[in-house]
């Protein structure tokens, strides 16, 4: 059996970390629409924030967590994430719904979206991050490693 290229893992801490991260970003976001419910009015707009926002930060977080060296390029991919995951879900609701419908329905289709665009965005990025390799070795990989050859005596 033969795994592709494109899964093996080279850095299996990151990927679990930022995957866990991003997890529980979309749970709670998850949780978040759950209670806003039907509702949009000013009583449902902290969850409904949270909904479009939980995710992408949890993924900074984890990002970060697991690569403390790499935080301003996670913090610039994650507000990527977010934004772009914003723009495509609006105009994904538009296409299908119209913006009548959209508008009757409270915007259902958008929020779900948003979570779903985030969700898969923010496994990618722990997949990608995972198939990199580290940029600081660990110590236990360093030390595992035979000694180079010693060429004073030659």
């Amino acid at each position: 059996l033969v795994t592709p290229h494109y899964l093996i893992m080279k850095d299996r801490r990151a990927f679990a970390i930022i995957a866990a991260a991003v997890v529980i970003g979309a749970v709670w976001a998850g949780y978040n629409l759950w209670t806003a419910g039907a509702d949009r009015g000013e009583n449902a707009y902290r969850a409904l924030i949270w909904t479009v926002f939980a995710t992408p930060f949890a993924t900074f977080l984890g990002w970060a967590v697991a690569r403390p060296v790499e935080r301003w390029r996670a913090a610039f991919v994650c507000f990527m994430i977010y934004f772009f995951a914003i723009l495509v879900a609006a105009r994904i609701e538009r296409l299908v719904l119209g913006e009548a419908t959209a508008t009757a329905t409270g915007h259902a289709l958008y929020f779900r979206l948003t979570l779903a665009l985030d969700l898969l965005a923010g496994l990618g990025v722990a997949l990608q991050r995972g198939r990199s390799a580290r940029t600081i070795p660990a110590a236990d990989d360093i030390l595992s490693q035979p000694a180079p050859p010693d060429r004073s005596q030659a």
